[in-house]
């Protein structure tokens, strides 16, 4: 299947003629999904403590035991809350230590990726909220292997790497191996291809490719593990957030479209669901999306808003 890999500018004015050729052009005008991915809002999910509230909902994680962790930047409750499935409250930490959080993302040892784009760090922590490592320099900007400029997410490698998008100061990827030794970096600003103009998110895929949301530049650029520019997807809207999820798809949520994506290894859209507006289902304002093994789906909201939709 063949998709428009070019400019913004010639994706807006290319031809489509009926729903199929517009999937593969401009995916955010077609107003109704090829297919029903099956997704319901969970209401009244979480149970938030008593006294507490979210402010912007950054990030959402979940781990292999069913964790579902939310990242937000309020001043009324902790800015990192762990839930189950269920809902009910676990666990929580951070007050007063992050600048600006950004996104939160789980490894495969269950550990926690808090980052700090304020602060220009990256935070590893156990599930208990052990702090483990830190990346980056608080308060200090750079370009190197220790220093960072408003890092944006974290991805993991099929070789044990590390991959960070890096971000609203410096416009590149930084690579990392399994004992986090700087391999080298990759990107610039631009809109070119293997530049940015915003990496939002980064995830890879089972082979080790990398998959980097440019956000304001409406694509998903594809590199090899050593960072050479493969492809562009340029058809799916505004890619806030970005996964590679455990069923072997792709999902991105789109908070200015207000929806929420499935997509192939090739770029197709196999679907999509969600409407505009802040009520129960709708996704306007999200940032990042999180696919748990069972299928479940968060998603976090800028509004305030964290919302888990599942398909049971």
């Amino acid at each position: 299947m063949e998709f428009v890999d070019g400019p913004l500018e010639k994706v807006l004015t290319e031809p489509a003629d009926d729903v199929e050729s517009l999937l593969r052009v401009r995916a955010w005008e077609v107003e109704e999904s090829p297919s029903d991915l099956g997704y319901r809002i969970v209401e009244e999910w979480p149970r938030i403590p008593s006294g507490w509230s979210l402010g912007q909902v950054v990030g959402v994680a979940v781990d292999a035991e069913e964790r579902y962790y939310i990242y937000h930047r309020g001043k009324d409750s902790p800015p990192l809350i762990c839930f189950d499935r269920s809902g009910k409250y676990l666990h929580s930490w951070g007050e007063g230590v992050y600048i600006r959080p950004h996104m939160v993302k789980c490894d495969e040892d269950l550990n926690v990726w808090l980052i700090d784009d304020g602060g220009h760090v990256l935070y590893l922590y156990s599930p208990e909220g052990e702090v483990l490592k830190t990346l980056g320099v608080k308060g200090v900007t750079g370009e190197d292997g220790s220093h960072f400029n408003r890092p944006t997410d974290i991805a993991f490698g099929a070789r044990g790497e590390y991959y960070v998008s890096d971000g609203y100061g410096n416009r590149r990827v930084a690579r990392f191996d399994r004992n986090l030794n700087f391999l080298g970096q990759w990107g610039s600003e631009g809109e070119g291809e293997g530049q940015f103009v915003l990496p939002h998110a980064i995830t890879t895929d089972h082979d080790g490719l990398v998959y980097v949301a440019d956000r304001t530049k409406w694509r998903v650029e594809v590199f090899t593990s050593e960072g050479e520019f493969l492809r562009q997807w340029t058809h799916i809207g505004k890619p806030y957030g970005i996964v590679y999820a455990p069923d072997g798809f792709f999902y991105t949520c789109d908070g200015d479209n207000a929806r929420v994506t499935k997509i192939d290894s090739s770029g197709r859209i196999l679907g999509f669901f969600g409407t505009a507006g802040s009520g129960p289902g709708q996704l306007s304002t999200a940032h990042d999306i999180a696919v748990a093994s069972n299928g479940d789906i968060l998603t976090a909201h800028l509004d305030g808003r964290v919302q888990l939709f599942s398909s049971d």
